[in-house]
């Protein structure tokens, strides 16, 4: 059976959290660890000027047996959750895949550098756990709790290269769109239903082979209702902008204090971006990497010097 660690950024209350671990707990061996209390835009930082606490909750239950889902709060960040979780509390026998969410708002552009719930993800990453940060656009025309079907079945695809019947309804609404002909680039084909099973498998060697480093995707799942997701794409970071992002206010002692509160003003509407794919109906799938290398840019700069000399020797 597949284990699957949880973790979020919204703290162990939050509700997409909650649902996902419901969701998933009846075929899979789910742990949770997740802040005591909200983390947003802690990115991937970890504790290390202080000592951690995590003790055991309860709460997390299945609602047809009320069987306890294995689940602890901790006194740190997202991906110090992940570090006790997997390197202290799962020592003996490591999940097989870490998912930080569902996250109550998207994680797009820009704001993947920020996001604590992407940096859950990239901990377990850098630890060696294939990860997913998983997050929702709002709650308007989808529930937590069919955005975390539609994670079941992104698992079940990503994993396993096929669905099970538990998720068909689901399925089959993504394939009454598969023959749309202005599908965005990279969206990912949806196999038949397989043959009964139970509970997830646990999964053999599924990525590609020669995949550098170890698999950490960045999930978005748009606000619309289940039967109008247009299906899954595999996308890249698009580009955003903000404006009044730092509101500057006096306190009653007529002291200066400061907000960080942006107003979004642009979102980039390339082809192929989560941007794009997003407004669209498609839940995005882009591939990360905790290597911030700018290679093009390295690639650039190594030639620069020179170029440089030799165009100064031409004047």
């Amino acid at each position: 059976m597949l284990h699957v660690l949880l973790t979020n950024d919204d703290g162990i209350g939050g509700a997409g959290l909650r649902h996902l671990a419901l969701n998933l707990a009846p075929r899979a061996r789910v742990t949770v660890v997740a802040p005591e209390r909200p983390n947003s835009a802690t990115s991937h930082s970890i504790t290390l000027h202080k000592p951690l606490r995590m003790a055991r909750v309860d709460g997390f239950r299945y609602e047809d047996d009320q069987q306890l889902i294995e689940a602890y709060e901790c006194s740190g960040t997202p991906s110090d959750c992940v570090m006790l979780g997997v390197l202290h509390l799962l020592s003996a026998s490591w999940p097989q895949l870490v998912i930080s969410g569902i996250n109550d708002g998207i994680n797009v552009a820009q704001d993947l550098s920020y996001s604590g719930t992407v940096g859950g993800a990239l901990e377990g990453a850098v630890i060696g756990i294939p990860s997913l940060a998983v997050s929702m656009a709002g709650q308007q025309r989808i529930s937590f709790e069919q955005a975390a079907e539609a994670v079941s079945l992104l698992i079940a695809l990503l994993i396993y290269g096929r669905a099970f019947p538990w998720q068909e309804e689901l399925r089959s609404a993504l394939a009454a769109h598969q023959g749309e002909p202005d599908a965005p680039p990279g969206r990912w084909p949806l196999p038949a239903a397989a043959q009964s099973v139970e509970v997830f498998p646990s999964p053999g060697a599924w990525l590609p082979a020669g995949y550098p480093g170890t698999l950490c995707c960045n999930v978005n799942i748009p606000d619309v209702s289940p039967d109008e997701l247009r299906g899954i794409c595999w996308t890249s970071a698009g580009y955003r902008e903000y404006h009044d992002i730092v509101h500057s206010q006096k306190d009653p002692r007529g002291k200066p204090l400061y907000w960080i509160a942006g107003e979004k003003m642009l979102d980039e509407d390339s082809p192929g971006t989560d941007n794009y794919a997003l407004s669209r109906g498609y839940i995005t799938v882009t591939p990360l990497t905790y290597d911030i290398t700018h290679m093009e840019g390295l690639k650039l700069l190594r030639d620069w010097p020179m170029e440089r000399s030799s165009k100064e020797e031409g004047q």
